[in-house]
């Protein structure tokens, strides 16, 4: 791990990154014509589109009429946690925050991102909140995200935006991997062992079913039921479901579709009289006002960034022992909640990665011993 000066340069420059981004955090909603249209909820549009790929109506972002108590969405570093504060956003019509720019006692917002105990900073005021979204990415994957975002910080980039030279990940993995893998497992632990999802106060989801074509829009549903459960929060009808998932997760692939309306209005999250409320404005422009995180609303989402543009993906590999450790742990941790008895999502999601990582771990045996013996064993020992 760095140390000491150097550690805390470096938190400082993650605070900063963190809160260069959520700065300029853009909400959106699709085929807003005015502020009646835009008022009204997925339940009464009857010209949204019913599947992946059609248009469909998100929900604008507006402050909640009543007050409503956020769910923690809690996770890792590195897996994904900004495409699903838009999610969540999309979902319900509310604003999200993260625990350095919301507060649990605020009244307005769905849901709060913080990566406790992993980082110490939990989320203030949250006194009130007994339910958690645990958000999960394999290690494997995670682990070199949060290098990436350890180099963007260090190298004062802009977050999402560049990933971590392969000569960097090596001297950062070997240095931090132990430390990181006991992050992630406490992590993990933390939030099962605390919020039981028997009693509706937690769910598990995976960042690789969320992403998948095939079980992104019901882990959508998983997490929109969950969200609606919350006193003060509806939903997005179900059949809606595929396309606001698609929209949310394959932005990219709706970069360019529309020129921008001309008419369109803003709102902002600022501090007024002790307070923080919506302000609306006739002014596209991100700015910083108050402090406050600015929230964009548009016409369509052809025009978003929401997520990572790091590029190309790079292949970071871990050693040898690194994927024992890696697989004894997932190992661990499958056994620990399978003998629960009641945890079963939890450990097919926990089952999967441990597959995954036991693959990888046959690829290195099998790359080492062909160093030695040649490709023609290598092929052998693969069959």
């Amino acid at each position: 791990m760095v140390r000491n000066g150097a550690a805390r340069r470096l938190s400082a420059a993650l605070l900063v990154a963190c809160a260069t981004y959520i700065t300029v955090d853009t909400y959106f909603f699709s085929l807003i014509k005015n502020q009646e249209h835009s008022s009204r909820s997925l339940e009464a549009d009857t010209e949204a589109g019913t599947e992946a790929g059609t248009e469909c109506e998100i929900k604008s972002l507006h402050q909640p009429e009543q007050f409503i108590v956020p769910v923690f969405a809690a996770s890792y570093p590195g897996s994904g946690s900004g495409m699903t504060h838009y999610l969540y956003e999309a979902l319900t019509g509310f604003p999200a925050a993260t625990g350095y720019t919301g507060r649990g006692d605020e009244g307005i917002y769905v849901a709060l991102k913080t990566h406790f105990p992993t980082r110490k900073h939990n989320v203030l005021g949250s006194k009130l909140m007994d339910r958690a979204i645990l958000h999960l990415r394999n290690p494997l994957h995670a682990i070199p995200s949060y290098a990436s975002q350890v180099y963007e910080a260090e190298n004062h980039l802009p977050s999402h935006t560049k990933h971590a030279p392969v000569e960097y990940w090596i001297k950062w993995r070997d240095e931090n991997f132990v430390e990181e893998i006991k992050n992630w497992a406490k992590h993990l632990q933390y939030w099962a062992n605390n919020y039981d999802h028997e009693d509706g106060k937690r769910i598990v989801i995976s960042y690789e079913h969320l992403i998948n074509e095939e079980t992104g829009p019901e882990e959508t549903s998983i997490i929109a039921q969950f969200l609606g459960e919350g006193e003060g929060v509806s939903i997005a009808s179900p059949e809606n479901m595929p396309c606001i998932w698609d929209r949310v997760v394959n932005y990219q692939k709706y970069a360019g579709e529309k020129e921008p309306a001309e008419d369109k209005t803003s709102e902002k999250l600022v501090d007024i009289e002790g307070g923080r409320k919506l302000v609306r404005t006739n002014d596209l422009k991100v700015v910083d006002i108050g402090g406050g995180r600015t929230l964009v609303r548009v016409d369509d989402l052809s025009n978003l960034s929401i997520g990572s543009s790091r590029g190309a993906k790079v292949d970071y590999n871990f050693s040898q022992h690194q994927l024992r450790t890696m697989s004894d742990i997932l190992g661990m941790l499958k056994d620990k909640y399978q003998a629960d008895g009641n945890e079963d999502r939890l450990v097919t999601i926990l089952n999967e990665y441990l597959e995954e990582v036991e693959e990888k771990l046959k690829d290195r045996l099998v790359s080492n011993v062909s160093e030695y013996l040649g490709e023609e064993m290598k092929e052998t020992m693969r069959d």
